[in-house]
């Protein structure tokens, strides 16, 4: 588990890809992290309840860090996020914050093909949902 816990999560527009930033803060190293596409509903944590994001296709990335942790250090913001300038993606939301791991579901408009990334300064990984040739 990394001592970075979240910080931020937006989306931007590109010519050729819509991407989403999970902005982390802290100190230590970058967690290990897994994308894939998954079917809907997707489990919500570790309840039994389930949810559909909005979108044909689901996205799922899983951090090895807590977006906001035990003692409130973290993301502040909204668990479910509808951006607005972005075309492909339709809602972001937090799935799990537990035990140190964090999950984001992505509902983008159909299944595209991906390419995710880790940047420096701030620490960060970037997933690229390529929308055009």
């Amino acid at each position: 588990m990394s001592g970075l816990v979240g910080g931020d999560i937006r989306t931007g527009r590109h010519e050729c890809f819509e991407r989403i930033v999970i902005e982390l803060g802290g100190s230590g190293t970058f967690p290990g992290w897994f994308a894939e596409y998954r079917n809907d509903p997707v489990q919500l944590g570790e309840s039994n309840e389930t949810a559909f994001i909005r979108g044909d296709a689901t996205l799922v990335v899983r951090l090895g860090s807590w977006m906001r942790d035990t003692t409130g250090e973290g993301y502040q913001g909204p668990h479910d996020v509808f951006p607005t300038n972005v075309s492909s993606l339709r809602e972001l939301r937090l799935i799990e914050n537990h035990e140190g791991v964090t999950i984001w579901a992505i509902g983008i408009d159909r299944q595209r093909p991906f390419d995710v990334s880790v940047l420096p300064s701030p620490p960060r990984l970037v997933i690229d949902v390529q929308t055009g040739t």
